[in-house]
């Protein structure tokens, strides 16, 4: 390209999440592809920075460290917005009702002004610099204090819309303060049909891409381990895999559950207690194991008998996505925004189950290690879905809204 233009990836924290991964193998590529790349943290102080996958030498930017001081009346007016606005907020939730989006954006940028302010000043300093952002609080951040500026923001929301757009943020919200956005990426079409008109007409359906550091795939003999690797959460349902491993155990009692993963805040260590406390309850301590994530967990899991993923909900989750891509067989939800239906055809290149259903869930499981020709073919088509979404091919329709 004749002149090296800048791109800003946003997001609100890098731990290892879905989406920050995401965010960062697609910065990586328009690196590579000349674009001068920043990556900017709107909720994160540096000492809580987990980095797996953004590559060494793009500078990442702390927000917070940008903030300007606000003295002791500044503070206390916010504080009392913040609890006027929260409660109002609160008062039409309760009665579930649509909040306002005055209250919605008094709430807001009580909590967030800093962020909007800091930010507004780095953009106005980039008048050429594209932002791309993913998640809130990071997207309305971004748009607020984008107004009247010439960057061009293109945003992407990654988990279920419908559950966002149930909150005070939600959908009269982003009906008003999205509009500001010049593009915007969903994971499904079902995702891009939940939002406002005037956001959804802006939208593209672009999927997440595949680790192009993955191993090659696997389709011989597998072992007797069926595991999962995600962020322990409530999100991911762990109990309804404890439920239904649970009846898989008594049909094959030789096989072991692992999970593997960790849990990043007090909501997900509740979760865990949950599960624990469940496999106590089935006496299947012996059998179901917890691991740390590690980098080279592919290498470990990819002779196993399945992957299986038991969400309630889930954008387009990047482990089913390279599962499938070592030739796993796996077994997922068919759960919202319908990233698992987008990829998966049950019973040729994975099988899918309902949601929350534990009974529906372990007879696909057992179905899967009863018939060794199904687990074979769930395997070698999986492994197809390695070229098509390739980080290249991905990060390409990405650079097209640039």
């Amino acid at each position: 390209m004749s002149e090296k233009r800048k791109i800003l990836t946003v997001i609100s924290v890098l731990r290892g999440g879905g989406a920050e991964r995401v965010s960062s193998m697609l910065t990586n590529e328009f690196n590579e592809s000349g674009y001068e790349t920043e990556y900017l943290l709107t909720s994160s102080d540096e000492d809580e920075i987990i980095n797996r996958d953004l590559n060494q030498d793009i500078p990442i930017t702390v927000l917070r460290k940008l903030f300007e001081s606000e003295n002791a009346l500044q503070k206390l007016f916010y504080k009392l917005l913040r609890i006027v606005s929260s409660v109002a907020c609160r008062l039409f939730e309760a009665v579930k009702k649509d909040v306002p989006v005055c209250f919605s954006y008094l709430s807001f940028i009580s909590e967030y002004r800093r962020e909007i302010k800091a930010m507004r000043e780095k953009l106005k300093n980039e008048p050429d610099t594209t932002v791309v952002v993913f998640l809130q609080p990071s997207i309305p951040i971004v748009l607020l204090a984008a107004r009247g500026l010439p960057n061009k923001i293109i945003i992407s929301e990654r988990g279920d819309p419908k559950r966002l757009i149930k909150s005070r943020y939600g959908y009269k919200f982003i009906e008003k303060y999205y509009a500001r956005a010049d593009s915007a990426v969903f994971q499904t079409e079902d995702a891009k049909n939940t939002y406002p008109a005037n956001i959804s007409a802006k939208g593209k359906v672009i999927f997440n891409p595949i680790n192009g550091s993955l191993p090659e795939s696997y389709s011989g003999e597998r072992n007797k381990y069926i595991t999962t690797f995600c962020r322990i959460s409530k999100q991911k349902n762990l109990p309804m895999l404890i439920n239904a491993f649970n009846i898989v155990h008594k049909r094959f009692p030789e096989y072991i559950l692992r999970i593997i993963g960790q849990t990043s805040n007090k909501d997900d260590e509740e979760a865990l207690i949950e599960t624990k406390a469940l496999i106590e309850k089935y006496g299947l301590t012996d059998f179901v194991e917890f691991l740390p994530f590690s980098p080279s967990v592919h290498k470990k899991i990819i002779t196993d008998a399945l992957y299986v993923n038991s969400s309630d909900y889930e954008g387009m989750s990047n482990a089913m996505l390279e599962a499938m891509a070592i030739g796993m067989p796996v077994v997922c939800t068919d759960c919202p925004i319908g990233g698992a239906a987008a990829v998966i055809k049950h019973k040729e290149n994975g099988m899918l189950t309902k949601v929350c259903d534990h009974e529906d869930f372990a007879m696909a499981v057992i179905e899967v290690l009863e018939n060794s020709v199904l687990s074979q073919k769930l395997s070698v088509n999986a492994a197809k879905i390695r070229e098509e979404l390739s980080l290249k091919n991905i990060a390409k329709q990405w650079m097209e809204l640039f």
